[in-house]
């Protein structure tokens, strides 16, 4: 196993009130992680506190970033440092360009990663190792037949899913899914939960997970971690996890998981 994503002792404040109290956890590469817990557990302020959104009152965060064998300090980065570095977020609410298509919205997505000056609508790109790389992408996330369909037709579950891809096109070494699921009818979230095992077997990515639907929880982790008020309340297998009488007592009164 290897560590690809660590916090230290990671604390965030909001004046007096602690959304993340001193969290230390390792992520390793060959488990799906979740991070679960109950509404105002910190969850979306941990999220926010790993890609850069929101600075921490304290603590640190280590990525391992490409190809290197240590962890990169990456605690005071910008967003689209921690990105470049290696770690991608898909979004609860889909985060696309509605007015483009598929194939267009994956285009911007890996251009931007590449830094590379091109005209995302334009077929020739006259860079053919981008172009092999979108329709990677495109294969692997199953939007091959829905490529060139403008993104404002698409259903749900299918925008869901480009936004998947879109992540993707980073080349993360570890990829935050929130909420993957939120919104979805039940097929939808059936093809949602085999999409993330395929990646999972075909790609050298870690993948984190934040999701209410405990079926899910459970049909996908390896681990668990639960947080409460902020802090680590249980971390283990998903068997393991259910079972602790203090997650059960976290989640008394509260709708969702």
């Amino acid at each position: 196993m290897t560590t690809v994503l660590k916090t230290d002792d990671l604390r965030k404040q909001f004046g007096e009130l602690t959304a993340v109290d001193n969290v230390s956890i390792e992520i390793d590469d060959d488990k799906i992680t979740s991070i679960i817990g109950p509404n105002g557990a910190g969850k979306t302020t941990f999220y926010n506190l790993l890609t850069g959104v929101l600075q921490p009152t304290g603590g640190s965060i280590w990525l391992r970033s490409g190809d290197q064998n240590e962890l990169t300090d990456v605690t005071d980065a910008e967003p689209h440092e921690v990105a470049q570095a290696g770690l991608s977020r898909s979004y609860q609410i889909t985060n696309i360009f509605e007015g483009l298509t598929v194939r267009e919205n994956v285009r911007v997505a890996r251009i931007s990663h590449e830094g590379t000056r091109l005209d995302f609508r334009s077929r020739a790109t006259g860079d053919e190792s981008v172009e092999a790389d979108i329709e990677e992408i495109l294969e692997l996330t199953g939007l091959t037949d829905i490529a060139d369909t403008p993104c404002d037709t698409l259903s749900h579950g299918e925008k869901r899913t480009v936004e998947i891809a879109l992540a993707l096109a980073i080349e993360p070494n570890v990829f935050l899914m929130d909420e993957p699921t939120a919104g979805m009818n039940p097929t939808e979230v059936t093809e949602i939960v085999s999409l993330i095992r395929e990646l999972d077997a075909d790609l050298d990515a870690t993948f984190v997970v934040t999701e209410h639907n405990m079926d899910v929880v459970t049909d996908i982790s390896d681990r668990i971690v639960v947080l409460a008020e902020g802090a680590i309340l249980a971390d283990g297998t998903p068997q393991d996890v259910l079972a602790d009488e203090r997650v059960t007592e976290a989640y008394l009164g509260s709708d969702s998981v």
